[in-house]
């Protein structure tokens, strides 16, 4: 659920007047006792819909999120029983939600139907807003459009990962090729006139050198976009490619620290993991200021799970207070990637350094 479930808390639990709700007349229906007034318009104004219900399951406030969901006004849901808005064969569901939800938080999914009778599913988190149980908050998250959203997401990275695929193999046959080909014109050209023409020679030796320093970062950019190691080789070798010439280049020192089992992950979770560590190590030599990091990748058979832990002892992420997400779309995109294939990924940061940690589930091995 929605870390907004929070605003529900603190509705509960404020210290100011009271939360009034009006029917469609103006006229106070109910009033909620030490109820924090701010909150409310937190809830009016937040993209999650909202809605509080009376003992007899009749909604008696709306936020616009909500009536939007619903196809309609905020004034139009007063006084209709949220029940009647449920799929038929997720009643028992819902009302298991609104039963649990006065002793304790209650969370789930159901199909509610809009006013146009079309049907989406919806996430609800519930819990009781009076002591009593007489009043019910609910917060209603339109599954339907965030699995949408996931799916182009995810669909967006395996097109970016085929592309990178596409555009690296190029480079490697063909740009690498007509290289090499250069190379060994220059080779021919410079025997010949180094028998005549010495300062045509040097020019020569030259542009030979530059043409291998050229075919090393045609080379380099190449395994960057799809490290064929990772194809031959398996990950931890991918891994161990990268880190050595991340090294090489930032200065940085990794310790490293890599299983060489990682149980039967999928090609798509092995370039998940691999995206995150390019990521991360990026993110150290932009923006950590640590001359030191630790990678550990790690099989965990009790659990079925493959860890990776990469951690610095730079300044740590900015705070949204200070101007700057706390989380860089790169990191979101990574979170999202991994989530699709069942995955996590947990950022803890403090001046004292980042740490960053990524699991995915393996399959069990065959018999």
């Amino acid at each position: 659920m929605d870390d907004s479930s929070q605003i529900i808390d603190a509705i509960r639990e404020g210290c100011v007047d009271a939360f009034v709700i009006e029917d469609r007349d103006g006229r106070a229906v109910y009033t909620l006792q030490n109820a924090d007034l701010p909150y409310s318009t937190l809830v009016q104004r937040m993209q999650q819909g909202a809605a509080m219900l009376n003992a007899n399951g009749e909604i008696i406030y709306s936020n616009p999120s909500l009536a939007a969901l619903f196809g309609t006004s905020a004034e139009s849901l007063i006084a209709v029983r949220l029940k009647d808005l449920v799929h038929p064969d997720d009643a028992a569901v819902f009302q298991g939600l609104l039963d649990g939800g006065q002793l304790r938080p209650s969370e789930g999914e159901v199909r509610l139907r809009k006013l146009d009778q079309s049907v989406f599913s919806a996430g609800l988190s519930v819990t009781a807003l009076s002591r009593d149980g007489s009043v019910i908050g609910i917060l209603i998250t339109d599954l339907s459009t965030e699995k949408a959203n996931a799916e182009l997401v995810s669909r967006l990275q395996q097109l970016q990962d085929d592309e990178r695929r596409n555009i690296a193999r190029e480079l490697h046959d063909s740009v690498g090729q007509l290289l090499a080909a250069i190379s060994m014109n220059l080779a021919s050209a410079r025997t010949e006139a180094s028998q005549s023409n010495g300062s045509v020679a040097a020019l020569l030796d030259d542009s030979s050198v530059m043409v291998a320093q050229v075919s090393k970062e045609i080379r380099t950019i190449s395994h960057l976009l799809h490290p064929p190691l990772l194809d031959v080789a398996g990950l931890s070798s991918a891994i161990r490619w990268y880190v050595d010439g991340f090294s090489e280049r930032s200065h940085i020192k990794v310790d490293l620290e890599l299983s060489l089992d990682v149980g039967n992950l999928s090609a798509d979770g092995e370039i998940a993991i691999f995206r995150v560590v390019q990521e991360c190590l990026t993110n150290v030599y932009r923006h950590s200021g640590s001359d030191w990091c630790s990678l550990k990748l790690k099989l965990d058979r009790q659990e079925d799970v493959l860890r990776l832990e990469i951690r610095d002892r730079g300044r740590g992420m900015c705070k949204p207070s200070e101007g700057a997400a706390h989380e860089g779309v790169g990191l979101r995109g990574m979170q999202e990637r991994l989530h699709q294939l069942g995955g996590t990924l947990r950022i803890e940061s403090s001046e004292n350094g980042t740490a960053i940690v990524a699991q995915l589930p393996v399959a069990e091995r065959a018999a």
